[in-house]
């Protein structure tokens, strides 16, 4: 998924204040309006570790058989193979790929990335392939046995290589995976967290209160700070108030624009996904 959030300053001096606060900016807003761990690129939030347009820095873009993973394009191909072709080759065994991309061995066979007419010791025949089955990628362990993205084959056996680490079978960026958030199945919370540098923190326009991530400008439980409780009446603007009078619109105890609220986008109780803005009611990534 892609990380991008954009936060547009509305009609409501509440969104000034979410992401500029009274004294300076709330303890999980960084300068620019980007929550920790995001870089400003134009008009949007992004987290350069894991995103495909934007990798490691401002219009880093991802080739199409590649994903951003911790800051670099990794690229689909398991750990050893290249891509030639928009295939997945191993350059070691591949005979129209020997050594390299384009390089063809002709009538020859190839192994450890040399042709020749018969494939040398430490390899096996596998169909005019000389793979090493104890590393060759494509080839791990038998024939055809082919690792996947994040893999590397060691001594036989496809296993997960830094930076992926090994979750429910599946090799994942521990860094930044909102399943896998620094440990295996340490989820963050879909809608107000996000995975950044192995930790769930809040998006952009939250703070964390306890548990918690909440909009400090209209949240009737924390209403302009952690504990501060409404005690019955609304939240508007970060201030307790008898009423949503002036606001575009009313959620439960809260004066909001669904316009622009990424917690009620278009209607009240409709949530964006944490890499999403709300933009004239709908939810974009």
């Amino acid at each position: 998924m892609r990380r991008r959030i954009l936060w547009t300053l509305g009609l409501l001096g509440g969104w000034a204040f979410v992401l500029a606060g009274c004294s300076g900016g709330s303890p999980e807003t960084s300068a620019g309006g980007c929550g920790p761990g995001l870089t400003l690129c134009g008009a949007a939030c992004i987290d350069t570790k894991n995103d495909d347009d934007h990798c490691g820095g401002c219009g880093e873009v991802c080739g199409l058989r590649s994903e951003c993973v911790g800051g670099v394009c990794v690229d689909e191909c398991p750990v050893g193979a290249i891509e030639c072709a928009n295939d997945c080759v191993s350059p070691g065994s591949d005979p129209q790929h020997c050594g390299g991309c384009g390089q063809s061995c002709g009538a020859q066979v190839c192994g450890a990335g040399v042709c020749s007419d018969v494939c040398p010791a430490g390899t096996v025949d596998c169909g005019g392939e000389c793979p090493d089955l104890s590393a060759d990628p494509l080839h791990c362990g038998s024939c055809d046995r082919g690792c996947e993205m994040g893999e590397a084959c060691v001594n036989g056996k496809c296993a997960c290589s830094e930076p992926f680490a090994s979750c429910d079978g599946d090799c994942v960026d521990l860094g930044s995976n909102d399943d896998h958030c620094g440990t295996c199945d340490n989820e963050c919370a879909g809608s107000s967290e996000l995975c950044v540098a192995a930790e769930c923190v809040c998006r952009a326009g939250l703070t964390r209160c306890g548990e918690r991530c909440v909009d400090l400008a209209r949240d009737p439980s924390h209403c302009g700070g952690c504990g501060n409780d409404c005690a019955g009446d609304v939240c508007g603007d970060g201030v307790c108030l008898d009423s949503c009078e002036g606001f575009p619109d009313q959620c439960g105890q809260s004066c909001t624009d669904t316009r622009l609220d990424p917690l009620h986008c278009g209607e009240c109780g409709e949530r964006c996904d944490a890499d999403e803005s709300c933009v004239d009611g709908e939810c974009e990534g």
